[in-house]
């Protein structure tokens, strides 16, 4: 390792795209791209995320604000010296992390594990926005670059984790977003903590005290500086409160944009090429996903619409029929195995049905023998994918069937 910090980043006159951040880490490894991305999460002027690239790899993602909040957060537990030194949060950590480690003469292999463990917690939070305005400065790179990690085939727990993250995105933004008890709920909180205490799971289970958990909530704290207080990771803190929300006890409120952010913002750079514009986003393809599993509904849900597709889940293969007339969808995805009516039975009645028969069909299933593939192709599946799925080779599919479908009509 080099004596030297990775070198200072420069700006340059950029303009802003706004598209899904599937599509650009997509493009990104397309077109094997270098440089910095900055992500701006359009719910909250003053949050935005940094994603490293190396010929189309993730080199490093990070937090374009507030850095040292959220490397405190994360660190804790991990490298507790490193957690406590006092890193602006106007420098780049990267370089401060790296001089660190050098300096304390810590192993390397225990250095990359760390900062893959704080770009996957950034990339997560990339992943999880609906919309995003993306800018690229080509001129932004790391010396030294000491993780390379493929963008394509995300691993499972990775998306499923964003997923989660898009859904709690109802109720706040990001983890820079305030955790506030209400001034008037006090002694409804008591109530409900009785049946709903905060825990933190560890080798044992242990209840926070009432006290020391409503002391951070009246604090006007956020969500990374309040699980670095109590101990709790952020997930866990996130899920627990989302229940306190829904009886008006507690609240999730963005932070005030700063002098420092706002600079930030306007400091747009290059604009990434072929991605959809902001008129084209606006409208989402549907996909119907026709399977009896919750679990792979979850996982299909969370891999589309990260993909920029909204997507009808159908559990019921007996209500298939009516819900796909009353909601067209632009591709049919289906299992085979499954309740009443299976996956062959059904498709025959989709192509016999004059609204329905010229919807493209993606066979989802666990059945991977030629003579399944073979009755498929007779009943006009275009695509048969079986599980447990690659989540790339899924989009691709659907991709490749609404297009196909663009040019019959």
């Amino acid at each position: 390792m080099t004596d030297n910090p990775p070198a200072a980043f420069m700006t340059e006159k950029r303009a802003e795209v706004v598209t899904q951040p599937k599509r650009v880490l997509s493009h990104i490894v397309g077109k094997s791209l270098s440089g910095c991305l900055t992500f701006q999460d359009l719910r909250s002027p003053s949050t935005s995320w940094q994603l490293y690239v190396r010929s189309g790899q993730l080199a490093y993602a990070t937090s374009a604000t507030r850095r040292h909040e959220r490397l405190q957060c994360l660190v804790r537990g991990h490298q507790d010296l490193l957690a406590q030194q006092p890193f602006p949060d106007d420098s780049f950590e990267y370089s401060d992390i790296c001089t660190w480690w050098h300096s304390n003469g810590l192993p390397m292999a225990k250095l990359r594990q760390l900062l893959m463990r704080l770009s996957l917690e950034a990339l997560v939070q990339i992943l999880a926005l609906p919309t995003t305005c993306v800018t690229l400065n080509k001129s932004m790179r790391l010396n030294p670059v000491l993780i390379e990690t493929p963008l394509v085939n995300l691993p499972a727990p990775l998306l499923q984790m964003a997923s989660q993250w898009q859904q709690w995105g109802n109720f706040l933004s990001s983890p820079y977003d305030l955790l506030v008890l209400d001034e008037t709920q006090h002694l409804v909180f008591n109530q409900i903590w009785q049946g709903r205490p905060l825990v933190f799971r560890g080798q044992r289970n242990v209840k926070l005290s009432i006290s020391s958990v409503m002391k951070e909530l009246r604090s006007q704290r956020s969500v990374y500086q309040i699980s670095t207080s109590l101990g709790v990771s952020v997930n866990n803190l996130v899920a627990w409160a989302i229940p306190y929300t829904h009886e008006g006890v507690l609240s999730f409120l963005q932070t005030p944009v700063s002098e420092h952010d706002a600079a930030l913002k306007h400091d747009v750079g290059e604009q990434l090429p072929s991605l959809e514009s902001e008129a084209e986003s606006s409208s989402r393809l549907t996909i119907a996903c026709i399977d009896d599993s919750k679990t792979v509904q979850k996982h299909v849900k969370g891999v589309l619409e990260m993909s920029g597709y909204d997507v009808l889940g159908i559990t019921e293969p007996t209500q298939a029929l009516t819900a796909l007339v009353r909601q067209r969808p632009a591709v049919i995805l289906m299992d085979v195995n499954m309740p009443d009516i299976d996956g062959y039975e059904l498709c025959s009645m989709l192509r016999q049905s004059r609204q329905l028969r010229d919807i493209p069909i993606v066979m989802l299933t666990g059945r991977d023998g030629i003579l399944d593939r073979l009755r498929a192709k007779t009943l006009g599946v275009e695509y048969y994918l079986t599980k447990p799925f690659n989540p790339d080779r899924l989009v691709e599919s659907i991709q490749k069937a609404v297009e196909a479908a663009a040019t019959t009509t």
